[in-house]
C-alpha cells in the first residue's frame, strides 16, 4: 500500500499534525495502557438518545388506558348502554385507533435509514418534530376521531424513525467500554415509558372533562423537548463526517465525544478504524435487497431468522396487554384494571434487568427458551383462568399474578448479519416488527369484542399457541450467537451447523477482534467478482 496515499487519506488537513502512520506507530509502542474514559458529559449525551425509547414506550402504552377514559369514551365513541360509562368505541374504530401508531412506525424505521443521509443529528432532529407534531395534533382533537386516527400515524412515524437512529448514535459515539450498557439503555426506557403512562392514566382518571385524556397525550412533550435539548448540544457523528470526507470534523466531533487532544494517539487510533469501517460498508453500495435472500452465504436463512424473531416477539402478546390490558382486565371481572395495567408495566421495568444479563450470560437460546416457558405457562393459567372464573375476585389476582409472571419472560434476541448487507437484513428484521404489531393491534378487538370472535380472555390461548410455534423455530433455526464475532457468525453458517448444537460449536478464528480486516478481505476478494456477475 501506498504510505503516502494512506496517510493523506486519513489525517485531517491541519488540525491534526501526527500522520496516520505517526500515531498509530506512537499508539504501538506505546507502553502506557489504554485508560478506560468515560467523560460525564458524553455518558449523559449518549444517555439522552433513549429518551426516544421512552417515546415509543409512552405511546405503545397510554393507549391503553386513554381509550378507557369516560370522557374519550364519550368524545370518540358511540352510545351504549351496556356499558358501564354509557359509551363505547366501535371495535373497528379502537382497531384503526390503536393500530395506526404501528403503521406510521413502520415507514418512519424505512425512512429512518435514508434520513441518516443529512446526518444523524439533523435526522434525529427532523424525526423529534415529526412526533411533536403528531402529538399536537392528537391533543388538540375535539370529537373528530379521524383526526387521532392520522394524528398516532404521524407520531408513530417519527417513533419508528428515531427507533434507528437514536440507538446507532449512542452504538458510535458512546465509549466502547460502556457501549453495551448504554444501549441497552434504549429497551430500559421503553419500558419505563410504558409504565410512566400507565401511571399517568391511572391518575389522570379522576379528572373531568378532556384532561383525562389530554394529560397523558401531552405529557409526552416534556420528555420530546428534553431529548431535543441533548440532541441540539451533541456533536454530529463522526462517521457521518467521515463518509462525506471530512476527516477534520470527523476529528473534532470524536475529540469532543473523548475528551482528548485532537492529536492524541489513541483518538487517531479509534478514527482511523471508523475510517476502516466506513470503508467497508461503501463496498455495500452495490448491493440491494434481494441480496439478503441470496443462497451464499445462506443469507436466506439468516434474513428469515431476524424477521422471524422479530415477528415472534409481537405474537407472544407482549403488545396486547400494554395496548389492550385495561380493556382485557375490565373484560376479566378485575375492578380496577388501571391499577393492574400499572402493577404489569411496573413488572415489564424490573424484568428488564434480568433479561439483558441473561442474553450476555446465558446465551441467546437458553433465554429464549426459559423466557418462552414462563410466557406459555402465564398465558395458559391466565387464560383458563380468566375463562372459567370470569367474575371471580380470587381469580382475578390469581390471573395479575401469572401475567406478571408473563411480562417476566418477554425477552428478544437479536440475529447478527454480515456487514456487507446489514443495512437491508435489519430493514427487514425492523419491518417486520413494526408491521406484525401492526397487524395485531388491528386484528385484535375483532377477535375479543362481542359481536366478532368474542374470545375475551381465550384470546391468550392464541398467544401460547404462537409461544409453541416460535419455541419450535428457534430450537431447530436460531443458532446460538453469544461471544461471537461478525466473522465467526459467518463461519457458523457456513459449516452448516445444526441449531441445537451450534452452543457446542468452536470457531475457526480464534481472534473475534480480526472481524473488521477479516471481513474487509473479503470484500476486496468478492469485488472483482461481483464485477464479473
Amino acid at each position: 500500500m501506498d504510505t503516502e496515499k494512506s496517510t493523506a487519506a486519513t489525517t485531517p488537513d491541519a488540525s491534526l499534525p501526527t500522520s496516520k502512520a505517526a500515531s498509530l506507530n506512537h499508539h504501538e509502542l506505546s507502553t502506557e495502557p489504554k485508560k478506560d474514559r468515560a467523560p460525564v458529559f458524553v455518558v449523559v449525551l449518549c444517555l439522552f438518545q433513549s429518551f426516544s425509547g421512552l417515546l415509543f414506550g409512552w405511546q405503545s402504552g397510554v393507549i391503553s388506558g386513554m381509550i378507557n377514559q369516560v370522557d374519550y369514551l364519550e368524545r370518540f365513541g358511540e352510545p351504549d348502554p351496556t356499558a358501564t360509562s354509557g359509551y363505547s368505541i366501535p371495535t373497528t374504530r379502537q382497531a384503526l385507533i390503536t393500530s395506526f401508531m404501528g403503521l406510521g412506525a413502520l415507514f418512519g424505521s424505512l425512512a429512518g435509514g435514508q434520513m441518516k443521509v443529512i446526518g444523524t443529528k439533523k435526522a434525529t432532529l427532523v424525526s423529534l418534530l415529526i412526533f411533536m407534531i403528531g402529538v399536537a395534533i392528537e391533543t388538540s382533537c375535539q370529537h373528530q376521531w379521524g383526526q387521532i386516527i392520522a394524528a398516532r400515524f404521524i407520531s408513530g412515524f417519527g417513533i419508528g424513525a428515531m427507533s434507528m437512529l437514536a440507538p446507532a448514535f449512542q452504538a458510535e459515539c458512546s465509549p466502547r467500554h460502556l457501549r453495551g450498557m448504554i444501549t441497552s439503555t434504549f429497551q430500559l426506557a421503553c419500558t419505563l415509558g410504558i409504565f410512566l403512562a400507565n401511571v399517568v392514566n391511572y391518575n389522570s382518571r379522576w379528572y373531568k372533562g378532556a384532561m383525562q385524556w389530554q394529560i397523558p397525550a401531552s405529557l409526552s412533550m416534556i420528555f420530546a423537548v428534553l431529548f431535543a435539548l441533548g440532541i441540539f448540544f451533541s456533536p454530529e457523528a463522526p462517521r457521518y463526517h467521515l463518509g462525506r470526507g471530512e476527516i477534520d470534523l470527523a476529528a473534532k466531533s470524536l475529540s469532543k465525544l473523548r475528551a482528548l487532544p485532537i492529536d492524541d494517539p489513541e483518538l487517531l487510533a479509534e478514527l482511523d478504524d471508523m475510517k476502516a469501517q466506513v470503508e467497508l460498508e461503501a463496498q455495500s453500495a452495490d448491493a440491494t435487497y434481494w441480496d439478503c435472500f441470496r443462497s451464499e452465504d445462506r443469507m436466506r436463512l439468516r434474513t428469515l431468522i431476524g424477521i422471524m424473531v422479530q415477528a415472534g416477539q409481537q405474537w407472544t402478546g407482549v403488545n396486547f396487554f400494554f395496548s389492550y390490558g385495561v380493556k382485557f382486565f375490565a373484560a376479566s371481572g378485575i375492578t380496577d384494571s388501571f391499577k393492574v395495567q400499572v402493577i404489569l408495566s411496573a413488572v415489564n421495568v424490573i424484568c428488564t434487568f434480568p433479561g439483558l444479563w441473561a442474553v450476555e450470560n446465558l446465551g441467546r437460546r437458553k433465554t429464549l427458551f426459559i423466557g418462552s416457558t414462563i410466557m406459555f405457562i402465564g398465558q395458559i393459567v391466565a387464560g383458563a383462568l380468566g375463562t372459567a372464573y370470569p367474575d371471580g375476585k380470587v381469580a382475578g389476582k390469581i390471573l395479575i399474578a401469572f401475567s406478571c409472571i408473563f411480562i417476566a419472560g418477554w425477552v428478544v434476541a437479536a440475529e447478527q448479519f454480515p456487514l456487507k448487507v446489514a443495512p437491508y437484513c435489519v430493514a427487514f428484521a425492523t419491518g417486520s416488527n413494526w408491521l406484525n404489531n401492526f397487524v395485531l393491534a388491528m386484528i385484535t378487538p375483532y377477535i375479543t369484542d362481542a359481536g366478532y370472535g368474542n374470545l375475551q380472555a381465550k384470546i391468550t390461548f392464541i398467544w401460547a399457541g404462537a409461544i409453541v410455534l416460535f419455541t419450535g423455530l428457534v430450537f431447530f433455526f436460531v443458532p446460538e450467537t453469544k461471544g461471537l464475532s461478525l466473522i465467526q457468525v459467518d463461519e457458523l453458517y457456513h459449516a452448516r451447523v445444526v441449531a441445537w448444537r451450534s452452543a457446542d460449536w468452536k470457531p475457526f478464528s480464534d481472534d473475534p477482534h480480526s472481524a473488521l480486516k477479516s471481513e474487509a478481505m473479503s470484500h476486496h476478494e468478492e469485488a472483482p467478482k461481483r464485477a464479473l456477475e
